[in-house]
């Protein structure tokens, strides 16, 4: 394993959340309550608040749940929410990425709440969960070690084997001194 100042700094901020996160989200009646009242124009706790019922400690509470599971967005310097507007369509590509688009293609079992359960040994089924890793990187851009270790750690929990993987499976190619990575 290597060193602890090199393990990476998981942010999911970029990744959307899965079509299950979602609904696990909204199925708490006062989450789903704050959500609704966000769609129809509220943006503060105490306009949500009132719009709900909730009292305003529960109001902040589902909104900050709203938040940390990355469907709404608040604005600290102004104390407001608002929806975040792809998550659901972000939500539904990445669940067909990952599914496939006729029922399944075997990836689907290898990823839960977002995350990789497993680097799958058969090769068809390791390239399609390999496939939806790699949109993580931009084409024609540099990534430092330290940056494609913390992507990778955001989808496995061992994410050195992770990024041998994209590199042995040639989706990423590693410079001569092996400090930098591109996607192929």
């Amino acid at each position: 394993m290597p060193p602890a100042d090199e393990e990476p700094q998981t942010d999911s901020a970029d990744r959307p959340p899965s079509c299950g996160d979602i609904v696990g989200l909204l199925a708490e009646p006062a989450r789903r309550s704050a959500f609704a009242a966000l769609v129809l124009g509220a943006r503060t706790v105490g306009s949500v608040s009132e719009q709900t019922g909730l009292t305003p400690k529960a109001t902040a509470g589902a909104l900050r749940r709203l938040v940390d599971g990355r469907i709404v967005a608040e604005d600290r310097a102004t104390n407001t929410y608002a929806l975040v507007d792809d998550a659901f369509r972000r939500a539904v590509q990445a669940e067909v990425r990952v599914a496939g688009r006729s029922g399944g293609d075997g990836a689907g079992a290898y990823f839960r709440r977002g995350r990789i359960t497993a680097i799958p040994a058969d090769a068809e089924v390791r390239a399609r969960v390999l496939a939806v890793v790699v949109d993580t990187f931009s084409p024609g851009e540099v990534y430092p070690e330290a940056r494609v270790n913390a992507l990778c750690g955001e989808w496995f929990d061992d994410w050195v084997a992770l990024r041998r993987a994209l590199v042995d499976e040639g989706l990423l190619t590693r410079n001569q001194a092996g400090t930098a990575y591109e996607r192929a």
